[in-house]
């Protein structure tokens, strides 16, 4: 091997320079500049943060307000018809359901909605045959 080709780059004097000398040296000739670009990096984080947590609190504070306001307009509703309508009677057909381990359960038609006052079946019937 020949002495006078170095095997690293040298530097002005002729001194072998590593990567992390010359990071040293960069950052010791640009201290200031790296230090102020970090902290104005910081503080536009800082400040989008704030900005972000502002909306979301806002938002939140839109939302019940609505939400206790179709609250209102519900007992309004609620008020004037004084009592809920009943769900019409339908039936309802079989079917299988699956169970949260797995299982899956066969499940047989049955009816659904009408009134629970109704009391009798009879009644929805024509009244002139309940009299006769």
């Amino acid at each position: 091997m020949n002495d006078s080709t170095p095997s690293r780059p040298t530097s002005e004097d002729g001194e072998p320079t590593s990567f992390v000398e010359k990071t040293k040296n960069w950052y010791g000739k640009h201290r200031t500049t790296i230090r102020a670009a970090c902290g104005a990096v910081c503080g536009v984080a800082v400040v989008v943060a704030v900005v972000v947590a502002r909306q979301a609190r806002e938002q939140n504070v839109t939302e019940n307000t609505g939400e206790a306001e179709d609250t209102g307009s519900a007992d309004d509703s609620a008020e004037e018809d004084e009592r809920r309508s009943s769900p019409v009677r339908h039936s309802v057909a079989g079917h299988t359901r699956r169970l949260p381990d797995g299982r899956e359960i066969p499940v047989s038609g049955y009816e659904r909605g009408g009134s629970s006052e109704d009391g009798d079946e009879d009644e929805d019937e024509d009244p002139g045959e309940a009299a006769a």
